[in-house]
């Protein structure tokens, strides 16, 4: 477990440098002049709804499908002006340009289109892995997995699931979360975490066993993510337990490493 913790952080060192690199070059070729520079982009939605002007009450008079490419033109507040293959000129909304992609893979990145943007009502799926730092679990190395809904741009519904391990005792456990994240539209983006679950020891030390079996519990954490880019994240998370034994609460902290990714 602490080869994959290793691991995780040179990985997590390699990528930052060049995703600030990169970050800064996207920002030098967002705009000229306060325009979008003209751009070739990727649907990745399963349409694009081009319109004769820049507003929902002008009509739809052509469908770009997903693969397709549009070149992006002009820009006005909430709305751009793109050319598909075909040499069609309209309208887009920019809750939909945000679901494209640069010729190089990456999200689109043109001015007003932030991280919000991109990730609303969007799934997600992650992995992550960290270590017990208290309670009767202390020093037990745990990895987990997570799959979140997004309905709004700063708040997830989120499910997980994780094992944890120690010399003698191993079990799992499981939530069922709520992450507010206010600043989801910025690269770096801080989130409160709430959530309910239960825990369960599968095998416990003989000689001195610990007071857990299955028990049910409540938690509340932070994370800090990272966009690396607006479809993956690397994130940092530190959460209390609450576990409920017999007639008393046992609290107990975690600390986690992991990414998520979006589509």
């Amino acid at each position: 477990m602490r080869a994959v913790q290793t691991c995780f952080l040179i990985i997590l060192l390699n990528i930052l440098p060049f995703a600030g690199a990169q970050e800064g070059q996207n920002s030098e070729s967002a705009s000229v002049d306060g325009q979008p520079q003209a751009r070739s982009l990727e649907v990745i939605d399963p349409y694009l709804e081009m319109r004769s002007g820049p507003g929902r009450g002008y009509p739809v008079f052509f469908v770009i499908e997903e693969g397709e490419r549009v070149e992006v033109l002009v820009r006005q507040p909430g709305w751009y002006e793109v050319r598909a293959a075909n040499g069609r000129v309209g309208w887009v909304a920019e809750s939909q340009i945000a679901r494209t992609m640069q010729a190089s893979g990456e999200p689109a990145d043109l001015p007003s289109v932030s991280y919000g943007d991109y990730l609303n009502r969007g799934w997600q799926v992650g992995f992550s892995t960290g270590q017990f730092s208290s309670g009767g679990l202390n020093g037990a190395d745990t990895i987990k997995a997570n799959i979140g809904y997004r309905p709004l741009s700063w708040f997830v519904i989120e499910a997980e699931t994780a094992r944890y391990f120690a010399p003698e005792t191993k079990g799992s456990y499981s939530s069922l979360n709520l992450v507010v994240e206010p600043f989801s539209k910025n690269r770096w983006s801080p989130a409160i975490i709430f959530g309910t679950g239960q825990l369960d020891v599968e095998s416990q030390p003989e000689l001195t066993p610990i007071e857990l079996g299955t028990s049910d519990y409540q938690h509340y954490g932070l994370r800090l993510n990272y966009y690396v880019g607006r479809n993956f994240l690397i994130k940092a998370e530190y959460k209390t337990f609450d576990v409920e034994v017999d007639t008393v609460n046992e609290e107990m902290r975690t600390w986690y490493l992991g990414f998520n990714t979006f589509f």
